[in-house]
């Protein structure tokens, strides 16, 4: 469970006061009093009635900058607390906005507005708001362009939506280094750790999170390092590196001590160890902690539940307390269940089906397995879809800035040619114009070339991803879910439980065969030959299309990635046949020469356009088969006509 920073963040930023323009009324009376209860709401901002008093006496004046600025005030006080009180504020202000001349007013109301929607869950809603609030500061030198961007980038990695995530955090972070803003760019930087470690980066987080520890040490009022430190240790938790988990959340308490929130994070940085103690056999550390922080009924409750009912949970489970583990794990996974906290709710599950199963409920251990396994699909999938995005962003966006180089390059050659016309209608020469035109030509050409060659690498790399995940996801699922399930079935035949027994054996055949589609256990163990007929064999017990085949042994001169690739095109090709075809017969023919293996594919379906499929670029899957020839070095060719079938053929030179 980690810490987010934007709960900090707003800890510093809700100090931020934003000056009222003049009042429009002439009435002196009630307008040095509105002076006054501006001043003073302004000095204290968690006084309701203060603020209340303020806002309805700027109303009566028609002050209504000073009415929207404290109005902002309100709705940030009332957001963790009372968000329906908050809400109720809107109806009423919104109006009052076309009257409000200072723009940051209005800015910090939408800002407000965009963090208690956060809170609330309604992240579109969020998102909509934080962009007002950075149109509105836009074009005035204040921090809250950047602030606007960060919030954003937060609610996009609460969203899930990586790619969008890191360039809204990247922005921000240029916003707060053009402001020499050196506390929110590390904000931001923390954010970021926070974007990778949530889906596995672990390697950048590693790198990233360094620097902004050196960065943090050396701002020394930097008041949010422990919570650095804290997500540095759930990060190692996950990866099995408990020594320096312990080593993390030592240094998180040892920083909160000269931190002016030490009061808020102490509670929650000791349960973090305690939960630590317990899992790694310090028990007696782990209950001294426990015992100092359970004296005070107010750490261990509000906010800081969900942190001391996961630090009991775990507690109990290490002293073999298996009743009181229940207890504590249900409501901890109530509580996360509330919030939408899909990581803890995965990792609740799976702790609530250890315990059942200890105490011998075995169909509720079951129920929570259930559970925890199809969340970690789940999460597995958004993954592996917000790893391939957060590449397709980069490559977008590099493509686009080497467009923009290119252009403002264009721009700057055209402003250097009328600068050496003039100078060339004194001295008459024109040979420099076909130069630079000659210059301007090339440097296109090259751009293009480069863009072309980012767009194959960056394809192959997809493709290389795609066959690593595959293969990883796989081996989990045969070595780890398969070994539980095959126990499952045994359990399930000894019970008698016929139910049980069927369900356990379809889902076990049902995970091999995902197993087997996404990486072909017969092609690793018995090479690509036996792996094609066993596809073609496959499709044609399953279609009613009619197969020939003439496959040779071509297993002693393909290596395993050709072999790979060369399979993964067949797969490719069968499956583009039976889906769009409307082919009877198909013939696959696999042959060996002296010096190439030729794989051919031919069918008597209603056949396509190939070039202008090819050129259109939305065949996903041809493109696929066009980039894996690349990467394999091997020859395409493809002839097909309208009614009269399609021939597929792939060469590789030996």
């Amino acid at each position: 469970m980690r810490i987010t920073i934007w709960f900090f963040f707003l800890l510093l930023f809700s100090a931020l006061c934003v000056p009222s323009t003049k009042a429009q009324d002439t009435s002196s009376k009630p307008k040095n009093r509105l002076n006054e209860l501006d001043s003073l709401s302004s000095l204290n901002q968690s006084n309701d009635s203060l603020l209340y008093e303020t806002i309805e006496l700027a109303k009566k004046v028609r002050d209504y900058d000073v009415a929207v600025k404290h109005t902002a005030n309100l709705i940030n006080l009332f957001k963790y607390e009372n968000a329906a009180r908050a809400k109720d504020l809107i109806p009423n202000t919104i109006p009052l906005l076309k009257s409000v001349e200072d723009k940051e007013v209005i800015s910090k109301f939408y800002f407000e507005l965009a963090d208690l929607y956060y809170y609330s869950g309604e992240f579109e809603e969020s998102i909509s708001n934080f962009d007002s609030a950075f149109y509105y500061a836009k074009d005035k030198n204040t921090p809250l362009k950047g602030l606007s961007k960060l919030g954003k980038g937060i609610v996009y990695v609460d969203k899930g939506e990586f790619g969008n995530a890191s360039l809204t955090l990247q922005e921000a972070i240029g916003y707060f280094q053009k402001d020499k803003d050196t506390l929110n760019w590390i904000n931001a930087k923390n954010s970021m750790t926070i974007l990778y470690g949530k889906n596995g980066f672990y390697d950048e987080e590693t790198k990233e999170r360094n620097e902004l520890i050196s960065l943090a040490e050396a701002y020394k009022k930097y008041p949010s390092l422990p919570s650095i430190f804290y997500n540095a240790a759930a990060s190692a938790n996950k990866m099995g590196e408990q020594d320096k988990r312990i080593a993390y959340l030592k240094q998180a308490l040892s920083s909160n001590e000269t931190s002016e929130y030490q009061d808020f994070f102490k509670p929650i940085l000791t349960f973090g160890l305690i939960g630590a103690y317990a899992e790694n056999d310090s028990l007696a550390k782990a209950n001294k902690l426990m015992t100092e922080l359970e004296r005070e009924p107010d750490q261990i409750s509000g906010f800081n539940e969900a942190f001391y009912l996961d630090a009991k949970k775990r507690l109990a489970f290490a002293e073999k307390e298996y009743q009181k583990a229940l207890d504590y794990g249900t409501a901890y996974l109530n509580l996360k269940q509330e919030s939408k906290e899909y990581e803890e709710i995965q990792e609740a599950d799976y702790f609530l089906s250890k315990v059942y199963k200890l105490l011998g409920d075995e169909n509720q251990a079951l129920k929570h397995f259930e559970s925890y396994s199809h969340l970690k699909d789940s999460i597995t999938n958004i993954q592996k879809a917000r790893v391939l995005t957060y590449y397709q962003t980069l490559y977008e966006t590099e493509k686009r800035d080497l467009k923009i180089a290119a252009q403002q390059s264009n721009i700057n050659l055209l402003q250097a040619q009328k600068k050496l016309q003039r100078q060339w209608l004194i001295f008459g020469g024109l040979g420099l114009v076909f130069a630079f035109a000659f210059y301007n030509v090339l440097r296109s050409r090259r751009f293009a070339k480069k863009a072309q060659k980012q767009n194959e690498e960056f394809s192959q790399y997809v493709i290389s991803s795609q066959e690593q995940e595959r293969n990883r996801v796989a081996m989990e699922l045969h070595d780890s879910v398969g070994q539980q399930l095959m126990l499952l079935t045994r359990k399930a035949k000894s019970s008698g439980d016929v139910f049980i027994q069927d369900l356990a054996t379809d889902t076990l055949a049902n995970i091999r065969a995902i197993s087997h589609n996404l990486y072909p256990v017969v092609l690793k163990r018995l090479g690509f030959t036996k792996a094609a007929q066993e596809l073609v064999n496959d499709l044609d017990s399953t279609t009613e299309l009619f197969f020939t085949t003439e496959i040779a042994f071509v297993d002693d001169v393909l290596n395993e990635e050709k072999a790979l690739h060369l399979y993964r095109i067949l797969q490719e090709t069968l499956q583009n046949i039976v889906k769009h075809a409307k082919a009877s017969t198909v013939a696959v023919t696999v042959l060996k020469e002296q010096s190439r293996v030729s794989l051919t594919v031919q069918d008597n379906g209603i056949g396509f356009d190939y070039k202008e499929v090819a050129d259109s670029g939305k065949s996903l899957g041809l493109k696929s088969i066009q980039e894996r020839c690349k990467i394999i070095k091997a020859h395409l060719e493809v002839h097909s006509e309208t009614t009269k079938g399609t021939r597929l053929k792939i060469s590789i030179t030996l």
